[in-house]
């Protein structure tokens, strides 16, 4: 047997079985959430189904002025053509899989701690991660926003647990979700537009994993 074959074997192995042991962590979270389980095979993949589908819900008309080089006469003489104007057009969108059923999730985990008169700790969590999104992401031309992925959903997790203890799952998981979405996608929306390139995804590849993600390591570490 070539030496090394084992080895290779156990990694198409591991790659093959990665999705189904990543549906099954995301189905035990959302179980601890006390979500169903057929709901919670439906939400899942919904994010999964949903990370392909971009909804545009807004188009920008953007202008720019061209400087053109100075054209050379005669090897002296230097003529400056007129500026010109580019038009541009910027499409700003939302990802299903990474913004919209994580959102319903969460406001779903929301609205039921505000019945239960519980609204303060979500709150200062979800402010707290906020911040912090927005401190350690950034944004890249030609890329789009860039953000640790693990971070934000440690720091919701050690919210939750600190802010209520009696049931922090929930407020981890709110945390988790809002505070990407708010502070990596929409605070930093304006630097987004003004760039002007292509299309702007709200929880699209940028930070569909700094959304997701975070959600669901904050709520296992809780």
């Amino acid at each position: 047997m070539p030496a090394g074959i084992i080895a290779l074997v156990c990694i198409m192995l591991l790659l093959m079985l990665w999705p189904i042991i990543l549906m099954d962590v995301m189905l035990l979270a959302l179980y601890r959430l006390g979500i169903d389980p057929l709901l919670g095979v439906l939400a899942i993949l919904s994010i999964i189904i949903g990370s392909f589908i971009n909804i545009p819900i807004k188009r920008y008309k953007i202008s720019r002025k061209l400087e053109l080089p100075p054209i050379i006469l005669y090897g002296w003489y230097r003529w400056y053509p007129p500026q010109q104007l580019k038009q541009n057009e910027m499409v700003l969108a939302v990802n299903v899989g990474g913004c919209v059923v994580p959102l319903l999730l969460a406001l779903y985990q929301l609205i039921r701690l505000i019945n239960n008169n519980e609204l303060i700790a979500p709150l200062v969590a979800i402010a707290i991660n906020v911040i912090f999104c927005y401190r350690i992401s950034e944004l890249k031309a030609g890329v789009g926003i860039l953000m640790p992925a693990f971070y934000p959903g440690i720091v919701a997790a050690i919210s939750g647990l600190l802010l209520y203890p009696e049931h922090p799952a929930a407020v981890a998981f709110c945390a988790g979700i809002f505070g990407p979405l708010i502070g990596a996608d929409l605070l930093r929306l304006k630097q987004i537009v003004r760039l002007g390139e292509g299309s702007a995804v709200i929880g699209g590849a940028g930070t569909f994993d700094g959304i997701v993600v975070s959600g669901f390591i904050a709520l296992l570490l809780s």
